[in-house]
């Protein structure tokens, strides 16, 4: 009898895993995590994960804190969030949705290809049908985020735009 192959995970899966694996491995300053606040990730614009984010991180916390997942549409709904994740339409807002968060202890992550060029702090790549990511240290180092060593062991690192 033939064994069933488990199928591989989707791209988005993937992706709602490193989220969850960001999360895990960046230090916030105290003031990006409120005492007796839940830990927010925010998907800004088209949400591509589909129910894969709501499942990955079902029953799992971040620094002992619950885990909250928003959707917005609207820069100005994106209120307090420890992880923004900016989706490919918002890509005509990207210049002003991250000066607005510049200097924030917010986490930027995105895939569009100039999102780290553009001052994002961690963008998603696929080569080879492999999901990668890059990280703009520079950003992150000026909203105060402290990336642990074995993500960046994973990462591509990017540096600073002539024009930040």
């Amino acid at each position: 009898m033939a064994r069933a192959q488990p199928l591989a995970p989707t791209e988005y899966e993937v992706k709602a895993a490193f989220l969850y694996h960001f999360a895990r491995y960046v230090e916030w300053p105290a003031d990006g995590l409120p005492a007796d606040e839940a830990f927010v990730i925010t998907v800004f614009g088209d949400d591509p994960f589909g129910p894969a984010l709501d499942a990955m991180l079902q029953g799992k916390r971040i620094h002992d804190r619950r885990l909250v997942v928003r959707r917005v549409t609207q820069p100005e709904q994106v209120g307090r969030t420890q992880i923004l994740f900016v989706g490919e339409s918002q890509s005509e807002d990207l210049p002003r949705i991250l000066r607005r968060l510049e200097s924030t202890p917010v986490l930027t992550v995105g895939e569009g290809p100039l999102f780290t060029k553009a001052g994002g702090m961690i963008r998603f790549n696929k080569e080879r049908d492999r999901v990668g990511f890059e990280i703009n240290l520079a950003s992150a180092e000026r909203a105060r985020l402290r990336i642990s060593s074995q993500l960046l062991k994973l990462a591509r690192i990017v540096g600073p735009t002539s024009s930040a």
